[in-house]
């Protein structure tokens, strides 16, 4: 990034967004936030105010019947080109999949990879115009290794890295550049309840939300194409792409122990801070 940016974030009220849009704020970038609590956005907003940021908000959920086009209109109407588009907003659910309704399902489908496909679709004619722009999608380690408890979570995760991996091979020489961050488990409201006493009864490693969103700055600056943040999920991850059966055998007992703490079908869907 050289000078100021208008960076738009969706999901921002949540632990990573709200971090991403601090560490923004201090690159003296203009921001857009986009997340669906008009309080908690509001909030957000008056506080990087305060601090000198200069700040667009726009509650509102995003779905299916969201009008992108229109969206992207309206923010570059208030605050000028988009430079950098950071996909965050997500939904979660943690459960046995035999138990996952319906809705939950469709929940997943449109918020993880439907919302990300069609906001960057929305952007990307301005940034080839230009010549110039960074689309950045927010995935997870599960997106490299799907996980017992979370498979339809890990199915959007590994949609939207090969969404990312795709794009960036066909926008090649244009001047737009596509980012894939994948964080471990972050301490935010996203893993909460049933999610976070797994996680610390099986030890998973876990980042900040300052952390991580500075780890994704880093891999904007630098334009990497991928950032696996944590080792040894790093590791796995390559290593499920080559040889998944090792990685299969691995997780025999990490799985089991997952899964004793799955959820039933009235309280696996944990909708995300980063979206609300």
């Amino acid at each position: 990034m050289s000078g100021p940016s208008h960076v738009l974030i969706t999901g921002a009220t949540g632990g990573i967004g709200s971090a991403l849009a601090q560490q923004f704020a201090g690159l003296q970038c203009k921001l857009t936030l986009i997340a669906r609590d008009p309080v908690r956005l509001a909030s957000l907003a008056d506080t990087l105010r305060y601090q000198g940021a200069a700040v667009v908000e726009v509650a509102m959920p995003l779905g299916r019947d969201t009008d992108y086009d229109a969206l992207v209109r309206h923010v570059i109407d208030a605050s000028g080109p988009i430079d950098i588009l950071v996909n965050n907003a997500a939904v979660n659910w943690f459960g046995h999949f035999a138990s996952m309704p319906d809705s939950d399902i469709d929940a997943l489908v449109d918020t993880n990879i439907g919302v990300p496909i069609r906001l960057s679709r929305a952007v990307l004619a301005g940034m080839q115009k230009s010549g110039r722009g960074s689309i950045v999608n927010i995935g997870s380690v599960f997106g490299s290794i799907g996980f017992a408890g979370f498979p339809v979570y890990s199915a959007c995760k590994f949609a939207l890295r090969g969404f990312s991996e795709g794009l960036r091979r066909e926008l090649r020489g244009t001047g737009v550049k596509i980012v894939y961050v994948a964080p471990r488990y972050t301490r935010t409201d996203f893993n909460n309840g049933a999610v976070d006493v797994m996680a610390r009864a099986t030890k998973m490693a876990m980042d900040t939300p300052e952390l991580v969103a500075q780890r994704i700055i880093t891999a904007i600056k630098r334009q990497k194409n991928e950032t696996f943040i944590g080792w040894p999920e790093r590791f796995f991850a390559k290593l499920n792409a080559v040889l998944p059966a090792v990685v299969d055998r691995g997780l025999i007992g990490t799985s089991r122990k997952v899964l004793s703490f799955a959820p039933g079908r009235n309280s696996g869907l944990t909708l995300n801070k980063e979206n609300n």
